[in-house]
């Protein structure tokens, strides 16, 4: 009785773990779709300046570790290694931008095993359903051109016989953007073509949807990161912007500063300076004109005041004049002392003196028509010409000094062109890097703007 109790438990747990077991793979084929061919369209319309592609580019990536690597491995408990010979792509057509909106025309490709693509093994394929051990190996062939690959015959498979090829109508297509680009191709997930196909799930739909899945991810996180770039470089073209304009206003105050809001330019100032030196002369030159002129006048006018004044002491009238005047003065004194002691009147005195203003009436006249005869030489318009002599060379030695100290001035400025020019010089490399700043800020910004999301749309597929 021991020992068949036990026994007895350890059948029935034997029995629950087989029907728990036999349940499991129920359920796990209730989830696969049973199908070992699948196929659809696949329409891609991505930006060429994210990610530029075309047939041998999709090629690669479909067949990546990361899109059919992943559910070959998660999907069909397969090795990785052995996903590109589960599927295969034929190119319709495929616009690109500089193509000007026209339609690459079509890859015909006999339907078959996969163009092998350079760098890959060309797959095996099994010569019966039901001998999979006797297996024939496809002669190696020419690897397929970027445009056109070679057709090659079809063989059979456990799957029905494919249809004879059909050459596929050349489409046309406008560009819907000047960098956007599209391409149709047909992709067919056949496990009939593989290594140990008996031995792959029958999930043909499952794999295919989960690659189309993944390459959507691919597309979409390389859109990721070109965005993500775009922002840094918008970024960093804003900070470049406010820093260049920053500078610029920085040396455009200090170029002020320097100039006091006048032309600091060399050729402006060195003209000043040629102009100014001219005029300098040309006054000096008339002020010394005009020096020896008014010396000449001058001179002229006491030679001329020495001969009249001659004339007049060898005029024999004016002697008599002079001595009629002294008589007349030395009677006035003692007129005065006898007026003073009462001895003579006030008339007497008066009359004296009255002689005396009538002498020297007398004695100017004399001199003046002795020191002015009639067609002599007018004392007076030497006067006034030496007086506007006189003035003349006051006012160029004014003007002088002024022109000396605007010289000072300009050769100060002279010496403050060589930093304003140099500043100058950096401050019109700070404009154009600005310029420069702005306009790929602007370019960065409309790039950032146009930019199209990738775009995987499936027709066909259940």
């Amino acid at each position: 009785m021991k020992t068949t109790k036990p026994a007895v438990i350890l059948l029935a747990l034997v029995l629950l773990t087989a029907t728990g077991a036999q349940s499991a793979e129920k359920s796990e084929a209730k989830k696969i779709s049973g199908t070992y061919v699948a196929s659809c369209l696949v329409k891609i319309t991505t930006d060429e300046a994210v990610l530029p592609l075309n047939e041998f580019a999709i090629d690669y990536l479909l067949g990546s570790s990361g899109v059919a690597g992943k559910p070959a491995r998660e999907i069909l408990n397969m090795s990785p290694d052995i996903a590109s010979e589960l599927f295969e792509i034929e190119e319709i057509y495929s616009v690109y931008p500089d193509s000007g909106g026209i339609g690459i025309p079509p890859v015909t490709t006999v339907p078959g095993r996969r163009s092998p693509t350079p760098g890959r093994a060309p797959p095996r394929t099994p010569t019966s359903p039901t001998t999979s051990s006797s297996r024939r190996t496809t002669p190696p062939r020419t690897p397929a051109r970027p445009t056109i690959p070679l057709p090659r015959p079809t063989t059979p498979s456990r799957a029905s016989t494919r249809p004879p090829t059909r050459r596929k109508p050349t489409v046309t297509q406008p560009l819907p953007s000047t960098t956007e680009q599209t391409i149709l191709f047909h992709l067919r997930v056949d496990f009939s073509q593989a290594d140990n196909a008996e031995d792959i799930k029958p999930a043909a739909e499952e794999f295919m949807v989960a690659l189309i899945e993944n390459l959507r991810s691919a597309l979409g996180g390389a859109f990721d990161q070109y965005s993500a770039k775009l922002n840094k470089q918008l970024d960093l073209a804003d900070k470049e912007a406010i820093r260049a304009e920053q500078q610029l206003v920085l040396m455009q105050i200090e170029l002020r500063e320097i100039s006091g809001s006048r032309d600091l330019s060399r050729y402006a100032i060195l003209r000043d300076i040629s102009a100014l030196r001219q005029i300098l002369q040309s006054t000096m030159m008339q002020r010394a004109s005009d020096e020896m002129l008014y010396e000449a006048t001058a001179n002229r006018i006491a030679e001329e005041q020495n001969r009249r004044k001659q004339l007049v002491e060898n005029d024999p009238i004016t002697r008599e004049f002079m001595s009629m005047l002294d008589v007349h003065e030395r009677r006035l004194k003692e007129t005065q002392k006898l007026y003073e002691s009462g001895r003579a009147s006030a008339a007497d005195l008066e009359d004296i003196k009255e002689k005396i203003i009538r002498a020297r009436i007398d004695l100017a006249k004399r001199q003046e028509e002795v020191s002015n005869p009639p067609g002599g030489i007018v004392l007076g318009s030497y006067n006034n010409e030496l007086a506007n002599l006189s003035t003349k060379v006051t006012l160029a030695q004014q003007e002088i000094r002024s022109f000396n100290e605007q010289l000072e001035d300009a050769e100060d400025l002279l010496e403050k062109a060589d930093s304003y020019e140099l500043l100058s010089l950096k401050a019109d490399i700070a404009k154009q890097s600005l310029e420069e700043t702005l306009l790929w800020r602007a370019r960065l910004g409309r790039n950032n703007r146009s930019i199209q999301p990738p775009y995987v749309t499936v027709i066909g597929a259940e």
